[in-house]
């Protein structure tokens, strides 16, 4: 008795090798050899399900975005929960930072939609997740646009130099941005 087909589990593997990929070596490097590769199966298969390399880049960062509005969520959960919105954040960053490989992905769908207008969306989902969940907290879309930029710099700074996050200065800039209502109760 030969093995049953599983195309929706070929499927799934080859996106989830794509996005391992993609945080490995960027979106520029990835390649179908080298998806078919990580996933197990055969170039063949690659192309079969995505005829085309940007149609398997957006696949994966299409997952990568599912991640994201997950995560997204579940900050907000937590921080409409908290009684320290700057330990939070900061403890939030934190978790967000060590799981490298997911972060760069993140950060490479935003590099990416730079170049490619079809993933424009996908990075905007972060981009309006954040700046929305911080003005809920900062108290209003001017406020949460500068803490979403703070905590975005913190997050990408700490990709970048590899260094670990900067948590004090994280913490006195949430503290400087969120309403004051929201830290301290009602004034």
């Amino acid at each position: 008795m030969s093995p049953r087909r599983d195309p929706v589990g070929r499927r799934r593997a080859i996106v989830h090798a794509a996005v391992e990929a993609i945080a490995e070596v960027g979106v520029g490097q990835v390649t179908h050899r080298r998806i078919a590769a990580r996933a197990g199966v055969p170039l063949g298969s690659t192309t079969y399900y995505f005829p085309t390399l940007d149609d398997l880049v957006a696949a994966a960062l299409r997952e990568a975005t599912e991640i994201a509005r997950s995560l997204l969520e579940a900050w907000a959960e937590e921080l409409t929960a908290s009684t320290d919105l700057p330990a939070t954040f900061v403890d939030l960053a934190r978790r967000y930072l060590a799981d490298r490989d997911q972060a760069l992905l993140e950060y490479e769908l935003c590099l990416a939609a730079t170049r490619t207008p079809r993933l424009r969306p996908m990075a905007q989902l972060w981009i309006d997740g954040l700046r929305g969940i911080c003005a809920r907290f900062a108290g209003g879309p001017e406020r949460g646009f500068a803490l979403a930029a703070l905590v975005d710099g913190v997050l990408l700074q700490a990709l970048v130099t590899g260094d670990e996050l900067d948590a004090e200065g994280l913490r006195a800039g949430v503290e400087r941005l969120v309403s004051r209502r929201t830290v301290g109760g009602p004034t």
